[in-house]
C-alpha cells in the first residue's frame, strides 16, 4: 500500500514484507526429538538463523498426558559455524549436532541438548555467545536430550523467540493452551537501544505432530509479534545535491509522536503518545488459529530517533531513495498517534555554494502509523523545493516537537520589475557657416 504527503513534498511509502514463515524439511530417522527450522520458499520464507535469530524458547507436552510436560522453556539454540554467531556446540556434546544443510533428519545445527546455564561453559573469543551474556542463556540449570513416545497419538511443541533470560520469561498454561510473554517483556527499539532481529522480532509458532511423523525434525512455523518500520529520502531540486545532516547533536531525523486536529481551516498540534512496551497471550486452542491478544503495555511520548542516510548525496529517484541504517521494532497495540519527522539537510549547487535547510517537518497521521503485526514499513521522503524549515537561525531545535511547520525554507531568487534609467539629455551647438 502507497500513501502519500507533503515534507517537503514528503512522500510515504509502506512496503508490507512478506510473511516471515520459518518451514522445515525432515528425512531420516532418529528417537531422539529434534529441530531443524529452515525455509521450504525461498521468496516467501527465511532460516530462522538468516533473520538473527539464533535461539528459541519451546514447551513441549503429548497428548497423554496434560500435567507433566517434555520441555518446560527448554533453549534451542544454533550455531552458525561460518559467521561465528549463536552458540558454540560440538558433537561431543551434543548427540544430534550436525546437518548444515538441514536435510537429514536427528542431526541439526539447532541444539537443546547441554545448554542449561551450568551446562554451557563457552568462555572463548571467535564471537559465540559466552556463559557471562546472561540475556542468552537457559533459565533452566540443566537441559537434557528428549524422546519420542511412540505410544502417545501426537505431541504438541509451543515456541517463541528471541528466548527470554530472567523474571520477564514466557510461560505456557498446557490446561488453557495459552502461551504468555510477561507485560513489559517486549520492548519497542531504535537506535536508542538494541535494535538488533535477535533482540527486538518476538515470535511465536506451534505445531503438532502425529506420531506417524514421530522420529522427523520438528518443523516449526514462526510469525512476527511486532511491525518493522524504516525510512528513505529521495530529492528532486534541480541544480543541487542534497545531503541528509542531523539534527542535533543528540539526533539524526527524530519522528516526534503528534496528533492532529482541525477546526474548519485552524489546524493543531499536541503530543502524542505510543506503545514502548507490552507482553502478549496466545491461545493455541486452534493450534491451527492461533489468537493474539496484547497486554496493558507503557506508553511514551519520547520522539524516534532515526540515524541520518550515510550517502553523501541522496538519491535522486524513489528507487534511488538513501536509507537510514536505524530499523525501529514497534508494538503493534492500536496507535491513535501520527508522527511529526523533523529533518535537516545540505544543499550544494552546480557552482559549490552550499545551503543548510534546518527543522524541515513533515505529519504522517495516525492512520498510516498503525502499525500491524508482520508487516514492515517503510516511509520515503521526498525533499522538494516546496520544503518547509529555515536557512536562518533556527534557535533551539526541539525533535519531540509535534509541530509540523508550514513556512517555506527556500525561497527562490525572482527577477521582476527590471527597469532602466532614461537617457541623461546632453546637448551642444554648432553654427555652419
Amino acid at each position: 500500500m502507497k500513501h502519500f504527503g507533503y515534507l517537503v513534498a514528503a512522500t510515504l511509502a509502506f512496503a508490507s514484507c512478506s510473511k516471515t514463515e520459518l518451514i522445515n524439511e525432515n528425512k531420516g530417522v532418529d528417537s531422539v526429538i529434534s529441530f531443524s527450522v529452515s525455509r521450504q520458499n525461498a521468496t516467501k520464507v527465511q532460516k530462522l538463523n538468516e533473520t538473527q535469530h539464533y535461539n528459541f524458547g519451546v514447551f513441549a507436552y503429548k497428548n497423554t498426558d496434560v500435567v507433566n510436560n517434555i520441555m518446560e522453556n527448554y533453549l534451542v539454540g544454533f550455531m552458525d559455524e561460518t559467521a561465528k554467531k549463536g552458540y558454540y556446540m560440538t558433537d561431543g556434546v551434543q548427540t544430534t549436532f550436525g546437518d548444515a544443510a538441514g536435510t537429514v533428519d536427528g542431526k541439526s545445527l539447532w541444539q537443546y541438548e547441554m545448554l542449561g546455564k551450568t551446562e554451557y561453559t563457552y568462555v572463548g573469543t571467535e564471537g559465540y555467545y559466552t556463559k557471562d551474556q546472561t540475556r542468552y542463556m537457559s533459565n533452566l540449570d540443566n537441559q537434557y536430550l528428549r524422546y519420542w513416545d511412540l505410544s502417545s497419538e501426537s505431541t504438541s511443541f509451543y515456541a517463541y523467540a528471541p528466548y527470554i533470560n530472567g523474571q520477564g520469561t514466557a510461560t505456557f498454561d498446557n490446561s488453557t493452551k495459552v502461551l504468555t510473554i510477561p507485560d513489559g517483556s517486549v520492548v519497542a527499539a531504535s537506535v536508542d537501544g538494541n535494535d538488533t532481529p535477535e533482540a527486538c522480532e518476538y515470535m511465536y509458532a506451534a505445531t503438532k505432530v502425529s506420531n506417524t511423523d514421530y522420529k522427523k525434525d520438528v518443523q516449526l512455523n514462526f510469525r512476527r509479534l511486532i511491525s518493522k518500520v524504516n525510512i528513505k529520502f529521495w530529492e528532486d531540486i534541480a541544480g543541487y545535491d542534497v545531503k541528509i545532516l542531523d539534527l542535533t547533536a543528540d539526533y539524526g531525523v527524530s519522528a516526534a509522536p503528534s496528533v492532529r486536529t482541525t477546526s474548519g481551516d485552524d489546524v493543531s498540534y499536541s503530543q502524542g503518545q505510543y506503545f514502548s512496551k507490552s507482553g502478549y497471550d496466545v491461545d493455541f486452542t486452534d493450534i491451527a488459529a492461533p489468537v493474539v491478544s496484547g497486554k496493558t503495555g507503557t506508553f511514551t511520548s519520547a520522539a524516534l530517533n532515526f540515524k541520518s542516510p550515510e550517502a553523501a548525496q541522496i538519491g535522486t529517484s524513489r528507487n534511488a531513495a538513501s536509507a537510514s541504517v536505524t530499523s525501529y521494532y514497534a508494538i503493534p497495540k492500536n496507535n491513535t498517534t501520527g508522527f511529526t519527522f523533523h529533518v535537516s539537510y545540505l544543499l550544494t549547487s552546480t557552482t559549490g555554494e552550499t545551503i543548510k535547510v534546518q527543522d524541515a517537518t513533515v505529519f504522517v497521521p495516525a492512520e498510516n502509523a498503525n502499525w500491524t503485526a508482520n508487516t514492515h514499513y517503510t516511509y520515503i521522503f521526498k525533499i522538494t523545493k516546496g520544503s518547509s524549515g529555515t536557512t536562518g537561525d533556527p534557535g533551539t531545535i526541539d525533535p519531540n516537537d509535534p509541530k509540523a511547520d508550514t513556512e517555506n525554507a527556500l525561497y527562490p531568487i525572482v527577477f521582476d520589475n527590471c527597469t532602466v534609467e532614461e537617457w541623461v539629455p546632453s546637448e551642444y551647438e554648432y553654427e555652419i557657416n
